[in-house]
């Protein structure tokens, strides 16, 4: 996907200076305050600093996990040993994605809509209900015939495999087959995940869009239709280093890392935030010992 590297200067990372920051996130805080729904947008930028690397950041981007990887695709270069990674599933959430668990049980936040895969929003805490994942999740797979779906620890997907994962639904009344939830290059967006997300757009007062490059579509028109609505406008906040093609709609537009922001923002909001505790579900069976 080299094709898909951003031009030179749309690579450029911005730095609001400290006291400009300070101000922004003031202006934010005071536009969730009084906000009725607020929802947040999410892209790659949001998990960086769990050692996630995004897609588009350029060769002198600032952050530690290093270039994007269509960035290091498009130069022929492989990611140095220097830059700090991990894989999505050894991520720990970090202080957005745990700011963000924190808004909803508050009943801040009334919705994600993120473009992520990894999975790291529903290991935080968001709940089901509370998210539509435009482009999958790693950790999913959905029966396709009864539709139950299944939280993993592991990735689901098989490269080769058509999305077919080699399991099966574990109902004995089912036994359908299994599918991964990853949207790949060319294909269509679900029809409820698409559709549900615009309802949010459409109830929201309030879009934060945070680590977004707001390039891909119809991704991307979703933050668009809050920022750009006439009847009932709304406010569309970016929190990006790089600029996008939204940030003439933006009603606040914010060059900083997701993490200072988040962590700004729970202060002046009052909210602490909460520290990642992992939990597992386990079904346990009682057998019975036939005499």
């Amino acid at each position: 996907m080299a094709h898909t590297a951003r031009g030179r200067d749309d690579k450029n990372e911005y730095f609001d200076p400290p006291e400009e920051l300070e101000k922004k996130v003031d202006i934010l805080a005071a536009l969730v305050k009084k906000s009725k729904h607020f929802i947040v947008f999410t892209g790659a930028g949001i998990s960086t600093s769990t050692g996630i690397p995004d897609f588009r950041s350029g060769m002198d981007t600032k952050l530690e996990t290093g270039p994007g990887k269509w960035e290091l695709q498009a130069h022929s270069k492989p990611r140095s040993a220097a830059h700090k990674t991990t894989t999505t599933l050894k991520a720990i959430p970090s202080p957005t994605h745990m700011l963000l668990v924190k808004l909803h049980q508050e009943g801040i936040l009334k919705y994600v809509i993120s473009q992520n895969t990894d999975g790291l929003h529903r290991r935080s805490g968001i709940p089901k209900s509370a998210i539509w994942e435009l482009h999958g999740n790693n950790n999913m797979e959905r029966c396709k015939k009864c539709g139950h779906e299944y939280l993993r620890d592991f990735k689901c997907s098989r490269s080769k495999m058509k999305h077919l994962t080699g399991r099966n639904c574990d109902n004995p009344k089912c036994g359908g087959t299994l599918r991964d939830t990853i949207i790949n290059f060319g294909e269509s967006l679900p029809d409820d995940e698409l559709e549900g997300s615009f309802e949010q757009a459409a109830l929201a007062d309030l879009c934060v869009a945070f680590g977004s490059s707001l390039t891909v579509t119809p991704a991307a028109d979703i933050p668009e239709e809050v920022g750009k609505r006439k009847k009932n406008p709304g406010n569309l906040v970016i929190v990006n280093l790089q600029t996008t093609p939204l940030d003439g709609v933006a009603s606040l537009r914010i060059f900083a890392k997701c993490d200072d922001v988040s962590e700004m923002l729970a202060k002046k909001l009052s909210v602490e935030i909460p520290s990642f505790h992992l939990h597992r579900l386990a079904e346990v069976y009682r057998l019975i010992a036939i005499q």
